[in-house]
């Protein structure tokens, strides 16, 4: 059902942005040109004050950042706003013209089209779930960064203490401050046993693997090296390490407060599938957003890139068995590692996979057969608002009617 009477698309630039107005009948009442400061939004709110907020749906094309400004300020207007992936708005426009004029008014019109003739099946955004899903990308991006910089600190002490690295975790908080204070075997087996016992006890009594006393001796008869220059580059990457776990624990309490306000239902539905953690659930859950928005299972596996990439001359059809990658790429690898754990830990994915590869499909292709069916599942489990239970018999009729 229409319940907007007009549709403003906005193309954004860097430091300026297009606007234009069009009603039911798609007649251009605006299409202007604005600079990216307060004094032109002014300017442009000015234009939109004959007309009521809920009469008109905005829709910007997703810019990277370009656009986050613009969106807040329309949202803090009391504007309904939409943000649509650029590609949506290239298929919707070789859909109705062959022509390919390109100019930013003219951007700004199909957007505005593309608005009017996909009112029902646009996501209205959310400032709140913007700010979420930001904050889970860049605890992704922390997560990577931290598995790096471990990787060169057990580099570097396979050069200054190669067998407390081999044979100990060296990334409990406990060893870090100890490595913090001597860098390495050198400096370890100058230390007196006492020494180390405060640097053990400042953790809390972490239950620590060695002695002060065979650390020690261990570090008396090292194959490792006294390298001054790499003693002082792994202190910074212990202290680069530390720093990003301290962020990526306050990214983790605020993510957790999010879901827990917005999203705990849906939480606790899909963490009832085995293998699903907490981590995996909290990111899938951002991605999607509202799972109303998709009409069917199909509809979310081609959002999140996992649907078969085909092609199709006349009324040759080629599938070629290759997932289309087309989607939401933070998604697709969530559903990846979920695919995997869930593979593992739950019995019902676990045969499936298991089938699919006496089937003869390879690891790969396996792995996302079971994206697929968990794709499935999950949208089944969130529309019917149902927990997921083992072997129970009218699931199936749930998931797959």
């Amino acid at each position: 059902m229409n319940k907007f009477s007009h549709f403003l698309g906005i193309d954004v630039s860097k430091d300026s942005f297009d606007a234009c107005l069009i009603d039911v009948k798609q007649k251009v009442i605006m299409n202007e040109k604005f600079s990216m400061d307060s004094d032109e939004f002014e300017k442009f709110i000015q234009k939109l004050q004959m007309f009521e907020q809920d009469e008109i749906l905005v829709v910007l094309e997703s810019t990277g950042i370009y656009h986050t400004n613009l969106l807040f300020h329309l949202e803090d207007k009391g504007f309904k706003t939409a943000v649509v992936n650029p590609m949506l708005i290239h298929n919707f426009t070789k859909s109705v013209t062959l022509r390919k004029n390109k100019t930013d008014k003219i951007d700004a019109f199909r957007i505005a089209s593309f608005a009017l003739y996909n009112q029902n099946n646009i996501d209205l955004n959310k400032t709140s779930t913007a700010s979420a899903r930001n904050i889970s990308r860049e605890r992704d991006r922390l997560a990577k960064e931290t598995a790096k910089i471990k990787t060169e600190i057990k580099n570097h002490l396979q050069i200054l203490f190669p067998e407390l690295v081999n044979n100990y975790n060296v990334f409990t908080k406990t060893m870090l401050l100890l490595l913090l204070k001597a860098p390495g075997a050198f400096p370890i087996k100058k230390l007196k046993p006492i020494q180390i016992e405060r640097i053990f006890n400042k953790t809390g009594g972490n239950k620590v693997q060695i002695s002060p006393k065979n650390l020690i001796k261990m570090a008396k008869r090292s194959f490792g090296i006294e390298d001054e220059y790499r003693q002082s580059i792994l202190i910074m990457k212990i202290e680069m390490l530390l720093f990003i776990q301290k962020q990526k624990s306050e990214l983790d309490k605020k993510i957790k407060e999010y879901i827990d306000k917005n999203l705990k239902q849906e939480f606790d539905i899909i963490t009832s599938i085995d293998g699903i953690g907490q981590t995996t659930a909290e990111k899938f859950l951002i991605e999607i957003g509202n799972i109303n928005r998709f009409k069917s299972h199909n509809q979310l596996r081609a959002f999140i890139g996992t649907d078969p990439s085909i092609k199709q001359s006349g009324s040759s059809v080629n599938v070629n068995g290759k997932i289309s990658k087309r989607g939401n790429s933070h998604l697709r690898r969530t559903i990846w590692q979920m695919a995997f754990a869930v593979r593992k830990f739950s019995p019902q994915f676990q045969q499936y996979y298991l089938k699919k590869r006496r089937e003869g499909k390879k690891y790969k292709q396996a792995v996302i057969a079971v994206a697929n069916k968990l794709i499935k599942t999950l949208y089944a489990l969130l529309k019917n608002n149902s927990f997921y239970y083992e072997n129970y018999r009218n699931q199936s009729k749930l998931i797959y009617s």
